[in-house]
């Protein structure tokens, strides 16, 4: 395998590691609606997901507005307004009209699959670095 090949497998895996496993939670308008400026929110929110799951929400948790088009807008929990028209999160310059809402997510990271991504991309990692130092053979000038 060429230094070129296993550069490009090492960058690969790094991207995989890095970017985690998430859990999304699709939760209805009305259970959405419950975590917009709530005044004092020391701890947590539970909403009901549209499976009927309990999914916590802190103000470290990743919340999205799904646009009909298929376009994910990042929402900060107990930051925004909804209007009976519209959507308004001002400390992300956003303002949606309802009727281009198609979905409210909330997302968490999957510590498990994390943890199992992480020791996959390792386990590759080393069987390269191990491939190429048993694949070198010796190497002389002048020959």
């Amino acid at each position: 395998m060429s230094i070129r090949k296993q550069l490009v497998a090492c960058a690969c895996v790094a991207g995989l590691v890095s970017s985690g496993c998430y859990s999304t939670y699709y939760v209805p308008k009305s259970e959405f609606e419950r975590l917009q400026s709530v005044a004092n929110v020391e701890s947590s929110v539970v909403v009901k997901s549209d499976d009927g799951e309990g999914v916590e929400v802190n103000r470290d948790t990743s919340l999205y507005v799904r646009s009909n088009g298929g376009r994910r807008y990042p929402v900060t929990p107990f930051n925004f307004k909804i209007t009976q028209s519209q959507l308004v999160a001002s400390d992300r310059d956003t303002l949606l009209a309802l009727n281009d809402v198609a979905s409210y997510e909330v997302d968490h990271l999957s510590i498990g699959w994390t943890a199992t991504l992480i020791a996959i991309g390792a386990a590759a990692a080393a069987g390269i670095i191990v491939y190429t130092v048993l694949s070198t053979g010796e190497k002389s000038f002048g020959e």
